[in-house]
């Protein structure tokens, strides 16, 4: 029985009290409003990491779902998410989406709330790419400075008119460039990097993965096959940017890369903790053991590494499903992290359509067909209970990344990879002097919420 017939028959059981009927009292969209909350409380109720914290709100109280979701939220969950449109975030999470195919970093001027973004990358083929690449600073959006309020805009599908900056000394002034781009939907392949280098007696395969998408896992196995074709000794793995995703995907990954001998197909990789009541219920019965457990599956691209180690490079953008994968790979082969400290967020979400009962059975709500809800359902640790901690990954080597420099992803003087390839090869790597954004006397850079669908370990329940 898979994970989705599991928590559909588990629903059923422990929520045929909670009826969605409809009340003729109500207009319509009070009606669907209210019968969107009896779904949303009916499910947080029973499946929510922090069932006990909900509050007694009633759902007839709030006409709008969002609000009604986000009242019910512990004061501990940063990440749950609910939408009202469903498809287009199913698209998003597939990479499939409108977009404009660029990953930004964002930093606010000293003694100002005026923002700027520098592009850490861009997707092949994409918008951006046609007229941007890593390290271009934007100072402007549609002829007008920006505030932190506004950065939605520069990811949010549509037009944009970019005005461009360029450092001056430790500044940054307006360039008087201004690009143009429009969003359209594309194929965002997370597999934006595939390289080869050789040092020595080692052929190193390096990899940079910008979120787990199952869609694209066909793109791994090209990626992985090449690499053994080439005869790889070594793998480094880019997840520097990698907000997470698909737990599917990232399952496939680890069964990818941890040695052929071990990633034994349905062999244990991972645990699941849930509330009290649901573990209970788990633990007594056989069939919840995937809510429980997930296992190795099979990929036929398994590198099986002759050094049983993969260096991987992180930094607070490495997020959820990435420090899933993280945790999953130092339980089976040495693991080597180069960069900064990673986030910190090692919880499972679950997405839920809404349903509802009737005459003892619980059906699709058709009217309701276009929301979803992705609560905080579990936590997860390898198999020897690590991560214990809240804490983010702290790297053995710490390189911080220069956005300034100029050097593109890939390329064998970028910071992060250049240490990972001289900690293979056994060379010493000279530092580069660069600018310190941590210190500059202007700006500071911005931290990043992770709230999005894309920053989060996600299963999908139907």
């Amino acid at each position: 029985m898979n994970t989705s017939k599991i928590l559909f028959s588990l629903f059923l059981v422990l929520s045929l009290l909670v009826s969605c009927e409809k009340d003729n009292n109500h207009s319509e969209d009070d009606e669907l409003a209210t019968r969107m909350n009896q779904f949303i409380q009916s499910n947080l109720s029973t499946f929510y990491l922090w069932y006990d914290e909900i509050p007694n709100i009633k759902p007839e109280s709030k006409k709008d779902p969002k609000e009604y979701f986000k009242v019910l939220l512990s004061s501990k969950d940063k990440w749950s998410l609910i939408t009202d449109d469903a498809n287009g975030l199913l698209e998003e999470m597939a990479g499939t989406g409108e977009t404009y195919g660029y990953g930004l970093a964002y930093g606010r001027f000293k003694d100002s709330d005026k923002c700027f973004a520098i592009v850490q990358y861009v997707y092949p083929g994409s918008p951006a790419a046609e007229k941007l690449k890593r390290g271009d600073i934007i100072v402007e959006l549609n002829s007008q400075s920006f505030t932190e309020s506004d950065l939605s805009k520069l990811t949010n599908p549509g037009t944009l008119h970019l005005g461009m900056g360029k450092q001056e000394g430790d500044a940054i002034a307006p360039s008087g460039k201004t690009v143009t781009i429009t969003s359209r939907k594309m194929d965002a392949d997370p597999v934006l990097i595939t390289k080869l280098f050789e040092r020595g007696n080692h052929k190193i395969g390096y990899l940079m993965y910008t979120n787990f998408t199952k869609t694209f896992n066909t793109s791994i196995v090209k990626a992985f096959n090449e690499f053994k074709e080439a005869g790889i000794t070594d793998l480094v793995l880019d997840l520097r940017y990698n907000h997470g995703g698909d737990d599917d995907a990232s399952t496939f990954l680890c069964s990818a890369i941890v040695p052929k001998e071990k990633a034994v197909v349905g062999t244990l990789l991972s645990k699941e903790t849930w509330n009290s009541p649901c573990q209970k219920i788990f633990e007594s019965d056989s069939q919840y053991e995937n809510l429980l457990n997930r296992f190795f599956v099979e990929t036929n691209c398994n590198l099986d590494l002759p050094s049983q180690k993969v260096y991987i490079l992180t930094s607070g953008e490495t997020v959820s499903a990435s420090e899933y994968t993280i945790a999953c790979l130092k339980a089976f082969m040495d693991v080597e992290l180069v960069g900064t400290k990673t986030y910190g967020k090692y919880v499972t979400m679950y997405a839920f359509s809404p349903q509802y009962e009737e005459n003892g059975k619980l059906v699709a709500d058709k009217e309701l067909a276009n929301w979803l809800i992705f609560p905080v359902c579990s936590r997860f640790t390898n198999i020897d209970g690590y991560p214990n901690s809240l804490e983010g990954m702290t790297p053995q080597h710490e390189v911080k990344e220069d956005l300034f420099n100029g050097i593109q992803l890939g390329d064998e003087n970028e910071p992060l990879l250049a240490e990972a390839l001289a900690l293979i090869s056994g060379t010493r790597r000279m530092q580069a002097k660069g600018r310190s954004i941590e210190t500059s006397p202007v700006f500071n850079m911005l931290p990043k919420a992770f709230n999005d669908i894309k920053s989060n370990r996600i299963i999908h329940v139907k």
